[in-house]
C-alpha cells in the first residue's frame, strides 16, 4: 500500500507548531497542546494578572482544515470532558463577549466572536472591518494562540480585581 501524501494544510500547521514564537509561548506557559490530531488542535491557555499572579486557564479547540488558507474555526472546549462549556455569565466584558452564543441559527454555535475566528469573520463583514485583527493566510497558528492568551489575561486580570473589591469571594 502507497503511503498517502500529507496533507499540505497539515504541513503548514505543523511548520507553524514548530515555530521558534509558537514553541517558545509554551516554554513559559502561555499554552499548551492538549492533543493533536489533524486537523484538531486543542489548546490550554493561560491567561495572568501581572499585578497579582492571579491565573485563568481554559481550553480551546481550533479545527484548522484548509489551513492556512482558511483561518481556524476556534472554539471554548472543555478538554477533560470533552464538550464545549457554557459561554461565561461573568467576567471580563471582551472575555464573555468572545465567548458569547452569537450565531443565529438554533442550536448551532458560531465559535469565539473575533475577526480571527473564521466562523465571526464575515459576521457583519467583521474581517473587512477589523483588518489588523483578521486571519490572513501569512498569518501563523501564534496569532491565534496570542489572542486567545489576551483573553485569558483579560479574564485573569478582571477576577483579580474582583478579588481586590470583595475579598470574601
Amino acid at each position: 500500500m502507497a503511503n498517502r501524501p500529507m496533507d499540505p494544510a497539515q504541513i503548514a500547521l505543523d511548520q507553524h507548531r514548530a515555530s521558534v514564537r509558537y514553541l517558545a509561548a509554551m516554554e513559559v506557559g502561555r499554552w499548551s497542546e492538549m492533543r493533536y490530531e489533524f486537523p484538531h488542535l486543542y489548546l490550554r491557555v493561560a491567561g495572568r494578572d501581572p499585578a497579582t499572579e492571579v491565573e485563568f486557564v481554559s481550553d480551546y479547540h481550533l479545527l484548522c482544515d484548509d489551513y492556512p488558507a482558511t483561518g481556524p474555526y476556534v472554539e471554548r472546549w472543555d478538554c477533560d470532558a470533552g464538550v464545549r462549556p457554557p459561554p461565561p455569565t461573568k467576567g471580563a466584558p471582551q472575555f464573555v463577549d468572545a465567548l458569547k452564543d452569537w450565531f443565529e441559527t438554533p442550536g448551532r454555535h458560531g465559535g469565539v466572536y473575533r475577526a480571527w475566528q473564521r466562523g465571526a469573520a464575515n459576521h457583519h463583514a467583521w474581517a473587512s472591518k477589523r483588518p489588523d485583527e483578521a486571519w490572513r493566510p501569512d498569518r501563523e497558528i501564534t496569532f491565534i494562540a496570542e489572542h486567545l492568551y489576551a483573553l485569558n489575561t483579560d479574564q485573569a486580570c478582571w477576577l483579580a480585581a474582583t478579588r481586590a473589591a470583595s475579598p470574601n469571594l
